[in-house]
């Protein structure tokens, strides 16, 4: 009884929202989750990618009450629009990754998809740049390069495997150019070492750039 009752309990905690605002050839997407943890934003990008939907803009972040809320901007890779068929299907798979147990790598390999689908054109003008504010508990990562379908749910499973958790980022797509920025710490809570990790991180967004 006293296993069922905790079940319950935590179905009821689990929270997961899903609201869209259709404009002009994109669609406004909100997503709230209630599972403050690593990799969340990791999911929601595997998900959309796994859909068909490029991101255009993003905010993601953690409000005071430990909800996650995520905002995209988002655009149909075949030029549909967001129907309420279409959120209801990405609500299940995002609630089959928060709340069953369902990991991202099965999820991919189940929807037919790998890394090696994504487009692979190396792009010669991409900048990746770490750094380590003086005053701050975390590290700042910013790049820049052509928009190329699927490559923030690349960048986001790296750092996942990396085991570095994303605080907030925004993500901008001007003219076929992405400019991202991610407030990074570890999962252990610290900064990213700069002469262990740095290196390491940025060969490894490099590569799918």
């Amino acid at each position: 009884m006293v296993a069922t009752a905790q079940k319950v309990n935590r179905l009821k905690n689990n929270i997961l929202h899903l609201s869209c605002v259709p404009r002009k050839d994109t669609t406004l997407l909100k997503i709230t989750v209630s599972n403050n943890e690593m990799g969340i934003i990791y999911r929601v990008t595997s998900v959309l990618y796994a859909h068909g939907w490029d991101i255009l803009e993003a905010i993601a972040e953690t409000s005071e009450d430990g909800y996650v809320q995520d905002v995209f901007v988002v655009r149909s890779q075949t030029g549909i629009d967001m129907s309420e068929a279409i959120l209801k299907l990405i609500r299940r798979d995002l609630n089959a990754l928060f709340f069953e147990g369902v990991s991202v790598i099965d999820y991919i390999h189940e929807k037919g998809l790998s890394r090696t689908q994504v487009h692979r054109i190396a792009d010669p003008t991409a900048v990746v740049k770490l750094y380590n504010p003086v005053s701050s508990d975390f590290t700042v990562m910013d790049i820049r390069m052509k928009d190329k379908p699927g490559v923030l749910f690349q960048i986001t499973q790296i750092l996942y495997l990396f085991g570095i958790d994303i605080l907030t980022f925004t993500a901008l797509t001007e003219e076929g150019d992405i400019r991202d920025s991610f407030l990074l710490r570890m999962e252990t809570g610290e900064k990213l070492d700069e002469k262990l990790i740095f290196p390491r991180l940025k060969v490894g967004i490099e590569s799918i750039l």
